[in-house]
Protein backbone atom coordinates (compact mmCIF):
# COMPACT_ATOMS: atom_id res chain seq x y z
CA UNK A 1 0.00 0.00 0.00
CA UNK A 2 1.42 3.38 -0.98
CA UNK A 3 0.25 6.79 0.14
CA UNK A 4 0.16 9.87 -2.03
CA UNK A 5 -0.01 13.32 -0.50
CA UNK A 6 -1.94 16.27 -1.87
CA UNK A 7 1.15 17.48 -3.68
CA UNK A 8 1.33 14.20 -5.56
CA UNK A 9 4.03 11.56 -5.61
CA UNK A 10 2.58 8.60 -7.50
CA UNK A 11 -0.42 6.35 -7.34
CA UNK A 12 -4.08 6.59 -6.36
CA UNK A 13 -7.51 4.99 -6.89
CA UNK A 14 -10.57 6.62 -8.41
CA UNK A 15 -14.04 5.31 -8.35
CA UNK A 16 -17.08 6.58 -6.60
CA UNK A 17 -18.94 4.62 -3.94
CA UNK A 18 -21.24 6.71 -1.88
CA UNK A 19 -23.17 6.29 1.27
CA UNK A 20 -20.08 4.40 2.21
CA UNK A 21 -17.75 7.01 0.65
CA UNK A 22 -15.94 9.55 2.77
CA UNK A 23 -18.16 8.83 5.75
CA UNK A 24 -17.66 5.06 5.70
CA UNK A 25 -17.34 3.13 8.95
CA UNK A 26 -14.52 0.79 9.77
CA UNK A 27 -15.22 -2.91 9.32
CA UNK A 28 -12.31 -4.99 8.19
CA UNK A 29 -11.44 -6.68 4.97
CA UNK A 30 -13.76 -9.16 3.28
CA UNK A 31 -16.28 -8.94 6.11
CA UNK A 32 -16.64 -5.24 5.30
CA UNK A 33 -17.49 -5.98 1.68
CA UNK A 34 -19.99 -8.69 2.64
CA UNK A 35 -21.76 -6.45 5.14
CA UNK A 36 -21.92 -3.49 2.80
CA UNK A 37 -23.01 -5.65 -0.13
CA UNK A 38 -25.92 -6.91 1.94
CA UNK A 39 -26.77 -3.39 3.13
CA UNK A 40 -26.68 -1.73 -0.28
CA UNK A 41 -27.68 -4.77 -2.28
CA UNK A 42 -25.16 -4.10 -5.04
CA UNK A 43 -23.87 -7.04 -7.04
CA UNK A 44 -20.30 -5.75 -7.20
CA UNK A 45 -19.06 -8.37 -9.65
CA UNK A 46 -21.82 -7.58 -12.15
CA UNK A 47 -21.26 -3.85 -11.65
CA UNK A 48 -17.57 -4.27 -12.45
CA UNK A 49 -18.49 -6.26 -15.54
CA UNK A 50 -20.87 -3.50 -16.64
CA UNK A 51 -18.25 -0.75 -16.42
CA UNK A 52 -15.44 -2.83 -17.91
CA UNK A 53 -13.07 -3.45 -14.99
CA UNK A 54 -10.60 -6.06 -16.24
CA UNK A 55 -7.28 -7.65 -15.19
CA UNK A 56 -4.26 -5.43 -15.71
CA UNK A 57 -6.16 -2.12 -15.76
CA UNK A 58 -5.00 1.06 -14.04
CA UNK A 59 -8.12 2.59 -12.52
CA UNK A 60 -9.12 5.33 -10.12
CA UNK A 61 -11.86 5.47 -7.55
CA UNK A 62 -13.31 8.65 -6.05
CA UNK A 63 -15.03 8.57 -2.68
CA UNK A 64 -13.37 5.25 -1.94
CA UNK A 65 -14.05 5.39 1.80
CA UNK A 66 -12.77 2.31 3.60
CA UNK A 67 -12.77 0.06 0.56
CA UNK A 68 -16.26 -1.33 -0.09
CA UNK A 69 -15.72 -1.29 -3.86
CA UNK A 70 -11.95 -0.73 -3.81
CA UNK A 71 -10.97 -4.12 -2.44
CA UNK A 72 -12.97 -6.21 -4.94
CA UNK A 73 -11.79 -3.96 -7.77
CA UNK A 74 -8.15 -4.37 -6.71
CA UNK A 75 -8.59 -8.14 -6.76
CA UNK A 76 -10.14 -7.93 -10.23
CA UNK A 77 -7.32 -5.85 -11.81
CA UNK A 78 -4.72 -8.07 -10.14
CA UNK A 79 -0.98 -7.72 -9.67
CA UNK A 80 -0.47 -6.28 -13.15
CA UNK A 81 -3.00 -3.53 -12.50
CA UNK A 82 -3.41 -0.76 -9.95
CA UNK A 83 -6.19 1.07 -8.14
CA UNK A 84 -5.77 4.71 -7.14
CA UNK A 85 -8.19 5.24 -4.29
CA UNK A 86 -9.19 8.81 -3.58
CA UNK A 87 -11.16 10.35 -0.74
CA UNK A 88 -11.37 13.74 0.97
CA UNK A 89 -11.29 12.03 4.39
CA UNK A 90 -7.88 11.10 5.76
CA UNK A 91 -9.52 8.88 8.38
CA UNK A 92 -11.38 6.93 5.71
CA UNK A 93 -8.17 6.41 3.77
CA UNK A 94 -6.39 5.23 6.91
CA UNK A 95 -9.10 2.59 7.37
CA UNK A 96 -8.79 1.62 3.72
CA UNK A 97 -5.05 1.09 4.11
CA UNK A 98 -5.66 -1.02 7.21
CA UNK A 99 -8.27 -3.14 5.42
CA UNK A 100 -5.98 -3.64 2.42
CA UNK A 101 -3.13 -4.78 4.68
CA UNK A 102 -5.48 -7.18 6.44
CA UNK A 103 -6.51 -8.64 3.09
CA UNK A 104 -2.89 -8.66 1.84
CA UNK A 105 -3.75 -6.51 -1.16
CA UNK A 106 -0.82 -4.38 -2.28
CA UNK A 107 -1.95 -2.79 -5.55
CA UNK A 108 -4.03 -0.02 -3.96
CA UNK A 109 -2.56 3.48 -3.75
CA UNK A 110 -4.43 6.08 -1.70
CA UNK A 111 -4.59 9.82 -2.31
CA UNK A 112 -6.29 12.59 -0.39
CA UNK A 113 -8.17 14.95 -2.68
CA UNK A 114 -10.28 18.09 -2.57
CA UNK A 115 -14.03 18.45 -3.04
CA UNK A 116 -13.50 19.75 -6.59
CA UNK A 117 -10.40 17.78 -7.63
CA UNK A 118 -9.38 14.17 -6.88
CA UNK A 119 -5.70 15.09 -7.28
CA UNK A 120 -4.69 11.80 -8.84
CA UNK A 121 -0.93 11.67 -9.47
CA UNK A 122 -1.30 9.98 -12.85
CA UNK A 123 -2.74 11.17 -16.15
CA UNK A 124 -3.23 7.79 -17.79
CA UNK A 125 -6.11 6.27 -15.83
CA UNK A 126 -8.20 3.91 -17.93
CA UNK A 127 -11.34 4.30 -15.82
CA UNK A 128 -12.51 6.30 -12.82
CA UNK A 129 -15.31 4.90 -10.70
CA UNK A 130 -17.56 6.68 -8.22
CA UNK A 131 -19.73 4.33 -6.16
CA UNK A 132 -22.49 5.45 -3.80
CA UNK A 133 -20.81 8.84 -3.54
CA UNK A 134 -21.54 11.15 -6.45
CA UNK A 135 -24.83 12.28 -4.91
CA UNK A 136 -22.83 13.73 -1.99
CA UNK A 137 -20.43 15.74 -4.16
CA UNK A 138 -20.80 19.43 -3.34
CA UNK A 139 -19.22 20.54 -6.63
CA UNK A 140 -20.04 17.79 -9.15
CA UNK A 141 -19.53 19.84 -12.31
CA UNK A 142 -16.19 21.26 -11.18
CA UNK A 143 -15.06 17.81 -10.07
CA UNK A 144 -15.94 16.30 -13.45
CA UNK A 145 -14.11 19.05 -15.29
CA UNK A 146 -11.00 18.48 -13.18
CA UNK A 147 -11.01 14.69 -13.44
CA UNK A 148 -10.52 14.90 -17.21
CA UNK A 149 -6.83 15.65 -16.89
CA UNK A 150 -6.22 12.34 -15.14
CA UNK A 151 -7.78 10.22 -17.90
CA UNK A 152 -5.95 8.74 -20.84
CA UNK A 153 -7.59 9.28 -24.27
CA UNK A 154 -10.72 7.17 -24.57
CA UNK A 155 -11.04 6.57 -20.82
CA UNK A 156 -14.37 6.80 -19.01
CA UNK A 157 -15.92 7.80 -15.70
CA UNK A 158 -18.47 5.37 -14.23
CA UNK A 159 -21.01 6.62 -11.69
CA UNK A 160 -22.73 3.87 -9.70
CA UNK A 161 -25.48 4.78 -7.28
CA UNK A 162 -28.87 3.72 -6.04
CA UNK A 163 -31.69 4.61 -8.40
CA UNK A 164 -34.51 6.91 -7.20
CA UNK A 165 -36.57 5.53 -10.06
CA UNK A 166 -36.43 2.10 -8.41
CA UNK A 167 -37.24 3.04 -4.83
CA UNK A 168 -34.05 4.69 -3.56
CA UNK A 169 -34.36 7.53 -1.08
CA UNK A 170 -34.90 11.09 -2.34
CA UNK A 171 -31.34 12.24 -1.64
CA UNK A 172 -30.05 10.02 -4.43
CA UNK A 173 -29.85 11.72 -7.82
CA UNK A 174 -31.91 10.85 -10.85
CA UNK A 175 -30.28 9.88 -14.12
CA UNK A 176 -31.45 13.19 -15.62
CA UNK A 177 -29.69 15.16 -12.91
CA UNK A 178 -26.47 13.17 -13.23
CA UNK A 179 -26.48 13.42 -17.02
CA UNK A 180 -27.16 17.15 -16.74
CA UNK A 181 -24.07 17.65 -14.57
CA UNK A 182 -22.07 15.50 -16.99
CA UNK A 183 -23.18 17.58 -19.98
CA UNK A 184 -22.31 20.82 -18.18
CA UNK A 185 -18.80 19.45 -17.59
CA UNK A 186 -18.33 18.38 -21.21
CA UNK A 187 -19.10 14.66 -20.90
CA UNK A 188 -21.47 12.51 -22.92
CA UNK A 189 -23.05 9.15 -22.01
CA UNK A 190 -21.84 5.92 -23.56
CA UNK A 191 -23.85 3.51 -21.42
CA UNK A 192 -26.70 3.62 -18.91
CA UNK A 193 -27.54 0.40 -17.06
CA UNK A 194 -30.41 0.12 -14.60
CA UNK A 195 -30.89 -3.62 -14.35
CA UNK A 196 -28.37 -4.47 -11.61
CA UNK A 197 -29.49 -4.42 -7.97
CA UNK A 198 -31.83 -1.44 -8.46
CA UNK A 199 -28.81 0.75 -9.13
CA UNK A 200 -28.03 3.29 -11.83
CA UNK A 201 -24.75 2.75 -13.64
CA UNK A 202 -23.88 5.67 -15.90
CA UNK A 203 -20.69 5.54 -17.96
CA UNK A 204 -19.56 8.86 -19.48
CA UNK A 205 -16.60 10.06 -21.53
CA UNK A 206 -15.21 13.54 -22.29
CA UNK A 207 -16.60 14.99 -25.51
CA UNK A 208 -14.38 16.69 -28.13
Amino acid sequence: MRRVGRTGQILVVLAAVLIGGAAATGYGGRALSVLRAASWNLDIERAMDAVGVAPGMVVGEAGAGDGYFTLPMARRVGAEGAVYANDISRRALDRLESNARRERIDNIHVVEGDVDDPRFPRRDLELVVVVHAFHDFSQPVEWLRNVKKYLRPGAAVAIIDRDPGQGAEDHFWTRERILGYAASAGFGPVKVVDGISRHLIIVITPQP
